[in-house]
């Protein structure tokens, strides 16, 4: 039956089969148990199908893609070699993702990912979009392996010429300066593999952990820099944020009120080319049916990936709140978010270090890959035309962000 199918549907096929194997593995660990007989069966199924269908693709393979292939899969044998060698020692390792040095000076050549054998990662690898929600602004610069301390200099006033007397003496004006520093808070993730899948050359390893990494780093970014949640750590500019006004829907003056919003920052200084408007999916579909301008033939509020002729991102995020036990869950009203997130620094500080632990987990024949970090999303927007940063979150002190409440037009009484 494959012989029949194309190089695409082949690879298509394959992916399937990874994303059972994944399933799989998936429901053995998250109910505490190894696989029954049937799911025993299953497994070695999709295996050999997936053997076969990867050795068909391989077959149709140019030069270059092959060279390509082979690097990926001897990639994810290193990381399964790695692997194993912690089962085989029955020790916890730790490595870095990426070169260092010790406190001398010399290279690290024996703790370090490179040395190891294994896959070398970065942060920049893990950042793809996979979901909805997920979108990062274009002018949202994230910068990782951040070393030392960060400070970043403020001028927070300015000086205004001054009309006097021919010999009167002018007056002293003080140029006043601030500085924001990071402040770095600890991440990280577990992710559970199958020993099976370690042994099994057939189970792409890479692939799985990878996606893993991903979407944790991507979800975490997510619902940090554009939730309105008042979290304790690490939070972007609309944490806890008092909406700025209200933008009413049936009232046929939703796309001035936009403007009118964009307009606000302006008046602080800001360029309206670098401004992104982030809404959810409700918000979207209501502002692509609603006309410019009612009665007229000037087109929607939302059509051609603008919004009133903004670049916008759409989020379910956004209008999300912490519950009493610390979950994130949807809100009870709707807000517009609008930002410059290029005033927003979001930095991956120091190492990545993984650690492979082949021991806690052992009765259910499974080892865990553990990952830290640390993280910071740091507003540099907080001292513009006067702001005082406050340690109250209730009083965040952002300029370069804002919120605006989305509500529906009442209809009128009728006598």
């Amino acid at each position: 039956m494959t012989k029949e199918m194309t190089k695409i549907e082949l690879q298509a096929r394959s992916r399937e089969l990874q994303g059972k194997m994944s399933d799989l593995n998936d429901k053995a660990y998250n109910e505490k148990r190894n696989f029954t007989e049937e799911e025993q069966r299953e497994w070695d199924h999709l295996t050999r199908e997936k053997t076969i269908v990867d050795s068909e693709i391989e077959n149709m393979l140019n030069e270059r893609e092959l060279a390509q292939l082979q690097e990926h899969k001897s990639k994810g044998e290193q990381l399964r070699e790695l692997l194993r060698e912690a089962q085989n020692t029955g020790q916890k390792r730790e490595i870095l993702l990426s070169p260092g040095s010790n406190s001398g000076g010399s290279s690290n050549v024996t703790a370090n990912i490179e040395a190891s054998g294994a896959i070398t990662l970065t942060i920049h690898e893990l950042i793809p979009t996979l979901h909805e929600g997920l979108d990062l602004p274009k002018s949202l610069n994230i910068v990782t392996g951040v070393k030392g301390n960060e400070v970043w200099p403020v001028s927070i006033n300015d000086v205004e010429m001054e009309e006097v007397g021919e010999v009167d003496a002018l007056g002293d004006q003080v140029l006043d300066f601030a500085k924001i520093n990071p402040v770095q808070r600890r991440c990280g993730l577990k992710v559970p593999v199958s020993n099976m899948a370690i042994d099994n050359s057939a189970f792409d390893l890479m692939a799985f952990v990878q996606l893993k990494f991903t979407l944790a780093v991507r979800k975490y970014l997510a619902k940090k820099v554009y939730s309105r949640a008042a979290f304790s750590g690490n939070h972007g500019p609309f944490s806890n944020l008092t909406p700025a006004g209200t933008i009413t829907l049936g009232n046929g003056q939703e796309y001035a009120a936009i403007l009118d919003a964009v307009a606000q920052f302006s008046n602080k200084g800001f360029f309206e080319g670098d401004v992104t408007l982030i809404l959810d999916r409700v918000t979207e579909a209501r502002l692509k049916a609603t006309p410019k301008i009612a009665g007229a033939a000037g087109g929607f509020i939302v059509e051609n990936g603008l919004c009133a002729g903004y670049p916008y991102i759409v989020t379910h995020y956004l209008n999300t709140e912490l519950t009493t036990d610390n979950k994130l869950v949807r809100t009870s009203d709707l807000c517009i978010g609008i930002g410059y997130f290029e005033w927003l620094a979001v930095q991956q500080h120091g190492d990545v270090r993984l650690v492979v632990d082949p021991i806690t987990l052992a009765d259910r024949n499974i080892t865990r890959v553990i990952l830290n970090t640390a993280w910071s999303i740091t507003d540099l927007s907080i001292y513009i035309n006067g702001g005082e940063p406050s340690g109250d979150p209730a009083v965040y002190p952002t300029q370069g962000f804002a919120l605006y409440t989305v509500q529906e037009q009442s209809e009128p009484t009728t006598l």
